[in-house]
Order: structure tokens, then C-alpha cells, then sequence
């Protein structure tokens, strides 16, 4: 319910994996996307740019800022699976600290959404995906302490 009610007023308005790292995805020829500079503060508000380079990163934004793991070359019309977690290192899920849902989005249509409960072991999000034309994909997830964090990413299709 909370969620609803903040999607209604927004601006904009699974199955848990064994946890993906970087050298995994480029062993198995996909890409691990570093996660953006959160774009919404606690308050829901826009903040800052992108950042290429997760060192860069606060130590909010590397437990919040969903990370994306997805195929270097995405083909129209075939399936692929898109993996979003809640942190660089998987954010704690606790009764008091935790990662209440993942939204997925391409373009302005909702494709994916994970409402999460303290029992879940780590926030991560697998969706297969089937794309016709090149998108913009935007991840993003709640912290009940922390507000709503986003990641975007435009996906080409060859």
C-alpha cells in the first residue's frame, strides 16, 4: 500500500538469484552496469548525474543505487534476462532496514515490480525481457529508511 501511494504522487507517475558480480558477468559474456548516482533523494527529489565508475560512489549509493546486469548486445525479439540489485553490496534486510520493492520500467511502461518482505534474503531481481526496439530501462527501489533510489539505461537493439 505504501507504494501506491507513492507512485501516486511521484513525478513520474521473483525470484531471488545467487548475487551477480562483475567478473560472473563478464564470464558469462554479459555486462554488469555500475549503478548511477542516485537521481532521488530521501526525499524524492532530483540529485545528481550519472557516475561511470562505482569507486566514485557514496556509501548510501553503493548499498541503494540498483545495479543492473544485462547482455552486452541486446537482439530484437529475443529473450534475455535482466538482473536489478539493490546495492553494489546487496542492501541488509532487516524488520527495521530494508528494501521494501524493485520497480522495472521501460520507457513510461511498468514492466516488472517486486514488492519485498524482511524475509528475503538479498534484494535481487531477475526479469526476463523480450525487446522490439531500443529503450530507455529505469530501475529503481525503495528503502524504507532511505527513500527511492533510481538507475537509468538506454538498451540498443541490434
Amino acid at each position: 500500500m505504501e507504494r501506491r501511494r507513492f507512485l501516486r504522487g511521484s513525478i513520474v507517475g521473483a525470484a531471488t538469484l545467487a548475487l551477480p558480480s562483475a567478473a560472473l558477468a563478464q564470464r558469462r559474456g554479459t555486462a554488469a552496469c555500475p549503478p548511477a548516482r542516485a537521481e532521488w533523494s530521501a526525499e524524492g527529489t532530483p540529485t545528481g548525474a550519472q557516475v561511470a565508475d562505482a569507486s566514485a560512489l557514496t556509501e548510501d549509493e553503493r548499498t541503494h543505487a540498483p545495479v543492473l546486469t544485462l547482455p552486452e548486445r541486446v537482439r530484437a525479439g529475443r529473450p534475455f534476462d535482466l538482473v536489478v540489485q539493490a546495492g553494489v553490496r546487496p542492501h541488509e534486510m532487516s524488520v527495521d532496514h530494508r528494501i521494501e520493492w524493485i520497480e522495472v520500467r521501460l520507457d513510461d511502461r511498468i514492466v516488472w515490480v517486486a514488492d519485498l518482505s524482511p524475509d528475503v534474503a538479498y534484494p535481487i531481481l531477475r526479469v526476463p525481457l523480450v525487446l522490439r526496439e531500443p529503450s530507455q530501462l529505469v530501475a529503481r527501489a525503495r528503502c524504507n529508511q532511505h527513500g527511492v533510489w533510481m538507475t537509468r539505461r538506454a538498451i540498443q537493439v541490434s
